[in-house]
């Protein structure tokens, strides 16, 4: 049986692209942003639009890497790997960067769509300490998380008014 699993994908979508009963999706959320606040942050610590998308990809690529069995595949945590360092310096680079996360998104499903039941979620993670299950729930709260500092990020700009013209009033 696929029960379980196709409801982690219902989850992960909705979540991703769809219409969760809380607000924005992360596509929706980034559809939002525009370009040239995708590099700016709030204040000079924190990080930008374009990092944090940086960083659910890098997330994402674990899960995948995992779910092929690549027990040695690792991120250390506050690393380069973790937190890339990625500047958007136009709207084709934004797109580029939304086209990579959403890639990763797919690979995803494509993988859990493979699966031959909901056994598989109980498998413990190769090189880690828990199941997939948990690994695939981790990713959806992760989501979560990031859409809140997406949209903070986005309300503090707005607020700042960095760029004048970006945001109407």
């Amino acid at each position: 049986m696929k029960q379980k699993i196709q409801e982690i994908i219902r989850s992960l979508s909705e979540i991703f692209e769809g219409a969760p009963w809380y607000g924005d999706s992360v596509m929706r959320k980034l559809e939002n942003v525009p370009y040239v606040i995708g590099y700016k942050t709030c204040i000079p610590e924190s990080h930008s639009v374009a990092q944090i998308v940086g960083h659910l990809i890098a997330w994402k690529t674990f899960a995948v890497e995992k779910m092929k069995s690549n027990k040695d595949y690792s991120i250390e945590i506050d690393t380069q790997e973790d937190w890339p360092n990625i500047d958007v310096n136009s709207a084709t680079e934004w797109e580029d960067l939304k086209r990579k996360l959403v890639a990763a998104q797919s690979r995803i499903y494509e993988i859990l769509n493979e699966q031959k039941d909901d056994s598989f979620l109980s498998k413990k993670v190769g090189g880690e300490e828990y199941d997939f299950g948990y690994l695939l729930n981790g990713l959806i709260q992760h989501d979560i998380y990031h859409i809140g500092q997406i949209g903070l990020i986005e309300s503090q700009l707005k607020r700042k008014k960095i760029d004048s013209g970006v945001f109407k009033t």
